[in-house]
């Protein structure tokens, strides 16, 4: 039986694209164990996946010293190969303590996204997405499995249970206004114009979902079809409202990744980043608003750089009606 690691650290929206690596891992060598190494506070993502043997955490807290732990520990495991899908400093350090012929990384498009951001040159082909990027490693070009999470029939009761208890039934819509960096962030108007418009067309709920940090879910408007669960739930608990939500929209964020990944169709909107830069969607039924027509977009590989145009005109130019009219199609498949 074969021993196999795959390493993804981090973040939310990449380790879930990973998980199409892994079924493929698991496609190619049926009969192995698959550990999984990430960041602890990544951990939940993940829980209950079958095709995972053992989850592997590293605590960012833990330093240099307990990546040296960590290294060690795993050269203990003796797999027999190593699949680096995230090629960042500290899995280079954890190479070290991992036979080289056996320790597979993936080649990231640094230059590539240096000349994309800074020159507007896009030496990108128009196929490109992480998920292909990760299955490099397998020499795999093409039908690649679509993303996908797991919950356990505890999970789905409980959630359905505090979905109950806060007067919700299944008929829902969620929207995932916040966003790590704001430049990635929908307006407040737009938001609200939206929602304005999906309760005066669909008998639905609207859910909020949001981290302490996003300040906008706050800005809503009140109704009492509009139920602002901002900060009120474990990711595990998100992750079931997002599974059984009729149809969820946010930006580029972590949670239109994980709902896709539990086959919960997104409407994506798309300013500071990209295809090139990991905004993919996965399920037919999703959708990316964006204004593809700007010379200066994508600017960021997370949306993290300021804008320097007098107006962000990737964002703004986007307006509710154009969201609207795609949920409105989606919601009626």
């Amino acid at each position: 039986m074969k021993k196999i690691l795959i390493i993804r650290m981090s973040s939310i929206g990449d380790i879930v694209l990973s998980t199409s690596f892994l079924q493929s891992v698991k496609t190619k060598f049926p009969d192995s164990k698959i550990d999984f190494l990430i960041k602890s506070e990544f951990a939940d993502i993940m829980r209950h996946n079958p095709l995972i043997d053992d989850l592997i955490t590293f605590k960012k807290i833990d330093g240099f010293r307990g990546l040296i732990g960590l290294g060690k520990s795993l050269r203990s495991n003796n797999y027999n190969i190593v699949y680096d899908i995230h090629s960042v400093f500290r899995t280079r350090v954890l190479s070290f303590f991992l036979k080289k012929r056996l320790f597979k990384q993936i080649k990231k498009p640094r230059l590539r996204r240096f000349l994309l951001f800074y020159s507007y040159q896009n030496f990108f082909e128009k196929n490109f997405s992480h998920i292909k990027m990760y299955h490099s490693l397998l020499d795999k070009t093409d039908s690649f499995p679509k993303t996908k999470l797991y919950l356990s029939n505890q999970e789905i009761e409980e959630t359905k249970n505090y979905l109950l208890d806060n007067n919700i039934d299944q008929n829902y819509i969620t929207i995932v206004p916040g966003a790590a960096w704001s430049q990635k962030q929908w307006s407040i108007d737009n938001y609200n114009n939206l929602i304005k418009r999906l309760m005066d067309s669909f008998d639905a709920t609207i859910i909020i979902l949001g981290a302490t940090n996003d300040i906008i879910c706050d800005q809503i408007i009140k109704h009492d079809r509009i139920v602002n669960l901002k900060d009120k739930t474990s990711l595990r608990m998100a992750m079931g409202i997002l599974k059984s939500s009729q149809h969820t929209i946010g930006s580029d964020t972590g949670l239109l990744h994980i709902s896709e990944a539990l086959s919960t169709p997104v409407t994506m909107i798309l300013g500071p980043t990209s295809l090139e830069t990991g905004a993919r969607i996965v399920l037919p039924e999703s959708k990316i608003i964006e204004n593809k027509s700007l010379w200066c977009r994508p600017c960021s590989q997370n949306g993290s750089r300021p804008c320097y145009r007098k107006e962000q005109y990737c964002m703004s130019e986007i307006d509710s009606e154009k969201v609207f009219e795609h949920v409105k199609r989606s919601l009626a498949l």
